[in-house]
């Protein structure tokens, strides 16, 4: 009986330190939509990014501060995939596939025109976050 009470123990031990670990330690998903959320600017085109998780996607918003202002901005959909944030080609809409991914805490936001092979030249854009909201 001793014996027996002492396992149903050690597996309870067990059991909430594992618990306790995985709560500890934020998952992939949580650490990326931390790396990406906010608002991003390229400052060679004022273009900016606005980018905010609901669900099991991200809405990014898309303006130009020199020709209009974020309420007219484009607004997509994109999907964390392996660390990255994608946007698939939508012909209907004409939006190209896109990806967004970080680095060295920037945005390396790459587009792929529509219709052409992947393993063709990509779009490259670069964004660092905006301290403002413009």
């Amino acid at each position: 009986m001793i014996k027996y009470i002492r396992s149903l123990t050690t597996l309870l031990v067990l059991f909430l330190t594992i618990g306790y670990t995985q709560a500890q330690s934020p998952s992939a998903g949580e650490h990326a939509k931390r790396l990406f959320t906010g608002i991003w600017m390229d400052q060679k085109t004022t273009r900016y990014l606005e980018i905010s998780f609901e669900g099991d996607h991200a809405t990014i918003i898309d303006w130009t501060s020199k020709f209009q202002k974020k309420e007219s901005g484009d607004i997509y959909k994109a999907f964390l995939k392996n660390g990255k944030l994608v946007m698939p080609e939508d012909t209907e809409h004409r939006a190209p596939y896109s990806e967004i991914v970080s680095d060295k805490g920037k945005l390396i936001y790459l587009t792929k025109p529509i219709g052409v092979e992947m393993k063709s030249k990509w779009d490259k854009q670069i964004f660092v976050r905006s301290g403002a909201r413009p």
